[in-house]
């Protein structure tokens, strides 16, 4: 969902979008707001249809992204 790089591209108050959740029903994307940034980690704000759906957090290890929901 997020490459090394773009992750280390990332500031606060940045926004990605990512595949919405029915996308056979619709394309209206995920919407990932930057809310706090660390070296290793990124916390997001996601919202859909500009409902909150709640807070994701990535990582970034030995050259890969892991998230955590």
């Amino acid at each position: 969902m997020l490459s090394v790089d773009e992750f280390d591209g990332l500031k606060v108050g940045d926004e990605i979008e990512a595949d919405g959740l029915f996308t056979p029903l619709t394309k209206e994307p995920l919407v990932l707001r930057v809310y706090g940034r660390g070296q290793n980690a990124i916390d997001f704000v996601v919202t859909y249809f500009g409902v909150t759906l709640g807070k994701w957090h990535a990582s970034k290890d030995k050259g890969s992204v892991s998230w955590r929901f």
